[in-house]
């Protein structure tokens, strides 16, 4: 009787406030209905006939939604109270005690909803303090919020981890997977395939992915540049384009620009080679004077270019190494037409070793946000310049980071570490605010190769390299270390084999290795690669067209033809004989006959004749010179006897004198001349001239 006396008035309490809220909203509208009408009215007893904007009371607006939630919430709360008291009544419990619960529950419900309309009401108002609570929609009847995806404050937590429910498992689940132990880092490197690409027979020295993931360029010691294009190639891997750019000049460094338009190709040459898409040259850099001291006055390197590298920013600029002692900067807007060369760089970088002489810088890079420009030189010293119009003095120096040569930097993901690889066998990491010592150091590590790689993952928890075989009982690896402690995480061993170039492809996932061997290995995983090579290995071999032969027709009946057709009246032209067969077989074995190539004609040791010109002198001019003199002299040469052939000329001189003898013919004498023509005597041998021993034998005696 109690619990229904207080649904009763429950009841009886609600239906009076609902009343109540219909009478303020009923009010409200005659007032607005009221306030519009008088504006019409005035605005039609206006002399233009204006209509003002409508008036809205929002107070009494805000009021009568507030009502009406608070109505929804109770009738709610009610229902559900009811519907759980019937069936504690129907499960035999007690219902007082529900009812007493239920009470309490629908107090707190009507206080949280008078709250939140207070809240939604002080929104509005121009307070100073912002309240917590927001005034939301009315949830469905019966809902029930899923408490796991809730975000519960760390009192909630301490108490459920203090009691050891469920809540506390999955915490230390979720902590795992943030503290890496969740899932493995070795299950990020795609090295669950392999698929094998043949370049040469001699190691591959340079490798490079284009940054779209369209293709992959290899250059080796052979001089040989392959482009593979991942859409034109099937199962064979088979290169798209095979060329020989910098004709017999190892290649040192190939790298493509931002969006894969042009590839720099440098090599053992002083010239950069740059090549389109199609793989045609199109540009190359001007050679330096190498005569000149100063390196800043000559437009272009003087010896070998080692690594180039494009600017990740700005697509038109890279960076290139040189054993001159030098790193340019150039710009393909520098490029002319005319002479189809880039004539000049924009800066030249001189690289000094400790004595101020010339350091020979072997790589070079660039810091991902192109601020930084940093190479490792011969003399086994780490250098870095901001990247401006100056480059007099470093940022950054190392002057002993290795003892040796140094092969590869690479700059970190952050832009605040450097790694370092060298032919002392040695990997070091280095902190860009501290020169004095490495922060890692990983030795034991095999280099034979001035062009062995280093480098980060894309995500930079891992770094890799390579070592080299040199002998057949040591094996070439690929290694794979934890940036923050450089422990081993992964190999690939390669047997007797050197790993030498490495590239880490981050939007594909895939990487390729260069070895010693000549061959190209490029690894990936099936679920976190996509596309590249994954395209090549599934698509079937191309059929290989049989060549197409023109086969001529074989004439089975040649009496038949028009040619052995009886002509004329004449029995004898009608007649098909042996000689007219024959004819024909002739004709037909001249056509058939393979036009073999006339062998060349060996050099003339006689005279010119039948075309061809006896070889003599340099040039056809000499030869023809010495040809006309021979022929005009012939006769004269032959004339053992001077004075003779003179005084034949003597008779034709005197009847038609044209020269000397014209002017003195009144005032000279007749010449005279000996009419006897005398041969040259034979000059005696004076015998006390003779060498002793080729005297007789008599003369000593006397």
């Amino acid at each position: 009787s109690s619990m229904s006396d207080e649904q009763d008035s429950a009841r009886g309490s609600a239906m009076q406030k609902e009343e109540e809220a219909d009478q303020k909203t009923t009010q409200a509208k005659d007032g607005h209905v009221d306030g519009g009408s008088a504006a019409a009215a005035a605005g039609e007893g206006s002399a233009n006939g204006r209509k003002r904007a409508r008036v809205f009371d929002l107070g009494s607006m805000l009021a009568a939604t507030t009502a009406t939630a608070k109505s929804r919430v109770e009738q709610a709360e009610e229902k559900k109270r009811l519907e759980e008291a019937e069936k504690k009544a129907a499960a035999g419990e007690d219902p007082q005690e529900d009812a007493a619960k239920g009470a309490g529950q629908g107090g707190r419900a009507i206080a949280v909803a008078s709250r939140t309309t207070d809240s939604a009401y002080n929104s509005l108002a121009p307070t100073d303090d912002d309240d917590d609570d927001d005034f939301l929609p009315m949830l469905p009847p019966g809902f029930k919020p899923d408490e796991s995806v809730i975000v519960k404050d760390d009192d909630e937590k301490a108490k459920l981890k203090a009691a050891g429910g469920e809540e506390d498992e999955d915490d230390e689940e979720f902590d795992d997977y943030n503290n890496g132990d969740g899932i493995p880092t070795t299950a990020l490197i795609p090295t669950s395939c392999e698929a094998k690409i043949l370049h040469g027979n001699k190691p591959v020295s340079s490798l490079a992915f284009d940054h779209q993931g369209a293709r992959i360029v290899s250059g080796g010691q052979d001089y040989a540049v392959n482009i593979y294009d991942f859409q034109k190639m099937d199962h064979g891997l088979r290169p798209d384009r095979q060329l020989t750019p910098c004709e017999s000049h190892v290649i040192h460094s190939l790298s493509f620009n931002a969006n894969g338009e042009c590839l720099a190709i440098g090599a053992g040459s002083a010239q950069i080679r740059l090549l389109d898409r199609k793989g045609s040259q199109w540009a190359e850099t001007v050679r330096g004077d190498q005569y000149l001291v100063d390196l800043n006055f000559t437009k272009g390197h003087t010896a070998a270019v080692n690594c180039i590298v494009w600017n990740p920013l700005v697509k038109t600029e890279f960076l290139s190494a040189s054993d001159d002692g030098s790193l340019r900067i150039w710009s393909t807007d520098d490029f002319k037409v005319i002479t189809k060369c880039i004539n000049t760089h924009q800066r030249v970088i001189k690289t000094k070793n400790a004595n101020g002489k010339r350091a020979q810088p072997q790589t070079c890079a660039y810091s991902p946000d192109g601020k930084l420009i940093v190479c490792g030189c011969d003399d086994g010293s780490i250098q870095a310049w901001k990247h401006g119009k100056l480059f007099v003095n470093t940022s950054y120096l190392v002057r002993k980071a290795h003892s040796a040569p140094v092969t590869c930097v690479v700059v970190a993901p952050d832009g605040k570490k450097i790694l370092s690889r060298a032919l002392d066998d040695t990997l070091k990491l280095w902190s860009l605010s501290d020169n004095k010592a490495p922060l890692l150091m990983k030795g034991d590590l095999e280099c034979g190769f001035k062009g062995t790689d280093c480098g980060f993952s894309p995500r930079g928890e891992m770094v890799y390299t390579g070592t080299s075989s040199p002998s057949a009982e040591v094996d070439g690896k690929l290694l794979f270390l934890n940036s923050e402690t450089f422990e081993p995480m992964y190999q690939i061993v390669y047997p007797g084999v050197s790993c030498i170039r490495i590239a880490w492809h981050a939007r594909l996932n895939q990487i390729a290795v260069g070895l010693s061997d000549g061959t190209v290995r490029v690894y990936y995983d099936q679920q976190l690669s996509h596309a590249g090579i994954m395209m090549c290995v599934t698509k079937p071999k191309k059929r290989q067209r049989q060549n197409e032969v023109l086969r001529e027709e074989l004439i089975l009946s040649p009496l038949t033809l028009h040619m052995f057709q009886p002509r004329g009246d004449n029995p004898d032209e009608q007649e098909v004989t042996e000689w007219r067969i024959r004819k024909y077989l002739r004709m037909r074995d001249k056509q058939q006959r393979p036009n073999f190539r006339k062998p060349a004609e060996m050099p003339l040791d006689d005279k010119s004749c039948g075309g061809r010109v006896k070889t003599s002198g340099g040039t056809l001019h000499s030869y023809v010179a010495q040809q006309l003199g021979k022929e005009k002299n012939q006769a004269f040469l032959a004339d053992t006897d001077v004075r003779a052939s003179i005084l034949r000329h003597a008779e034709a001189a005197e009847k038609d004198p044209q020269f000397i003898n014209k002017a003195y013919m009144k005032n000279q004498p007749k010449p005279i001349f000996q009419e006897k023509s005398t041969a040259p005597e034979e000059e005696e041998s004076d015998e006390e001239l003779e060498p002793v021993y080729k005297m007789p034998r008599g003369q000593f005696s006397s």
